[in-house]
């Protein structure tokens, strides 16, 4: 065990700064390791002191990996986590001089010394080479010796000259990690000859699927009051359990949950399909058991919700009507189905009057006027008396923002300015922006739904400049505004 790495840290921290502080021995700068409280050096140089040791969480209770000297033990690791205050020291300057204060040159020195070799061991420059500087215990540690500048507050510096009862000076922080630090060699121990083992070990085969019970059908269905419910899929086959091991189920790609009702067995278990999946209609279905996994079966979605059109709204009806409709396409809609569904923003809608004859592989509703900013997830409900309930689609309703800007030009403290008046739908929220240029400029949570306001501390000028709103994160589309 070698217990002086820290020491070696600290030494060939020393060691860089004065080869640094004093290029070709033409300076008399020095690097001092006294505590803070004491009485610094006379002259000029830089202070450096050891005023914190940590454990490295990211080591902690590991074992010895081993270096390039020795072998892997299971004693844990020690690493350490070492701060240090680097505080720059000079004669006073005079009150009456200009010349400025030496200490705020040797400490610029010091800190870009360190930023330009912030790995130790890496450092090979005329007067400070690592091989021959630092010890062996870091040099053939499998961790290096790094330097950061800690982001540290004026109060977490001035708590710790506080802590020494000395007034604050100018100083900064810095990091240095990983230090490991080798554990103990074990003690020998005698050993006898092994004549004969007893490890005994025995294959087992991956889990099987042989049926999906059902083969095809909807992910889920409503309950009572509307509730969005995972229908049940059953897996039939062989070797799903074991003892100490849980099965695992993976649909279309996700996780299943495994129902308790009815209790899985070796030959039989139930999952509660996803809400929904990204990819089908077809989605592969495997079980798996201690890193293990079945050859995947095959489930038909139906009903099976491709896409959506429009996938990104304004709901525009004088402008574009054609962004009122939603056009839905997929498979097994049926030619009555009940709704579409629309989860998102207060809760769930349903709009069950359709545009035109649905069809099995489309339809098209009228989209709520209603609707709020946000994200809605989609779905299609069959009319099959247990509202089945296809996967689903994304649907975003962002804020309406009208080609009719205002612009005006006002007076604010005898400056000229110009002042936008914005119109549309949905413009108010708790973080309302409105953005020129690429530029955003908040206006606050004070703005109406139809007509929001802004003055700006400036006047644009002529020509054109793109305008959108932004509300609670959710972009408007973009208008051209025209300034003569």
């Amino acid at each position: 065990m070698s217990t002086t790495v820290i020491k070696d840290v600290t030494r060939g921290l020393q060691a860089l700064l004065l080869n640094q502080l004093n290029p070709g021995g033409t300076s008399t700068a020095q690097v001092s390791l006294v505590p803070p409280g004491e009485t610094l050096p006379k002259g000029l140089g830089v202070n450096l002191y050891l005023y914190r040791v940590i454990e490295s969480p990211s080591t902690k209770n590991q074992m010895w990996p081993n270096d390039r000297t020795a072998p892997a033990t299971r004693i844990p690791a020690l690493g350490l986590e070492l701060s240090y205050l680097l505080t720059p020291f000079a004669t006073v300057p005079d009150a009456t001089s200009a010349s400025g204060d030496d200490a705020h040159t040797i400490l610029g020195t010091a800190m870009l010394t360190f930023h330009e070799n912030p790995v130790l061991n890496d450092v090979h420059i005329p007067g400070f080479d690592a091989d021959t500087v630092l010890s062996p215990d870091l040099l053939n540690s499998v961790e290096l010796v790094k330097i950061r500048l800690a982001t540290t507050s004026l109060e977490e510096l001035s708590k710790i000259w506080a802590t020494i009862n000395q007034p604050y000076r100018l100083s900064v922080a810095y990091d240095v990690s990983l230090v490991m630090v080798p554990p103990s060699a074990p003690p020998s121990a005698a050993g006898t000859v092994v004549s004969a083992t007893a490890v005994s070990m025995a294959a087992f085969p991956a889990p099987s699927l042989d049926r999906l019970t059902p083969q095809s059908g909807p992910l889920a269905h409503e309950g009572p009051g509307g509730i969005l419910i995972a229908n049940l899929l059953t897996h039939s086959g062989a070797g799903l359990s074991m003892p100490g091991q849980a099965p695992h189920v993976e649909f279309g790609g996700q996780a299943a949950a495994i129902a308790a009702a009815p209790s899985p067995t070796d030959t039989a278990l139930t999952i509660a399909m996803p809400l929904s999946v990204n990819a089908g209609p077809e989605a592969d279905v495997k079980a798996g058991l201690a890193a293990k996994s079945s050859t995947p079966l095959s489930f038909l979605i139906l009903p099976w919700l491709a896409r959506v059109s429009p996938v990104r709204t304004a709901l525009d009806s004088q402008g574009s009507p054609a962004s009122m409709v939603l056009t839905l396409n997929g498979q097994g809609f049926t030619s009555t189905p009940q709704a579409v569904r629309f989860d998102g923003p207060g809760g769930t809608i349903h709009v069950a009057t359709f545009q035109g004859t649905p069809a099995d592989t489309q339809l098209a509703v009228n989209l709520p006027p209603t609707l709020a900013n946000g994200t809605y997830q989609v779905r299609v409900v069959l009319g099959d008396g247990a509202g089945s309930a296809s996967n689903a689609r994304p649907l975003t309703v962002i804020p309406l923002l009208l080609d009719s800007i205002g612009l005006t030009s006002v007076s604010v403290n005898g400056n000229p300015v110009h002042h936008l008046t914005l119109n549309g739908a949905r413009l108010n929220g708790g973080d309302v922006r409105v953005n020129i240029d690429g530029v955003a400029y908040a206006v606050g949570p004070g703005a109406g739904a139809a007509q929001l306001a802004i003055t700006l501390g400036r006047l644009l000028s002529s020509g054109p400049h793109n305008v959108g709103v932004t509300v609670d994160g959710i972009a408007s589309h973009t208008r051209v505004l025209e300034v003569p």
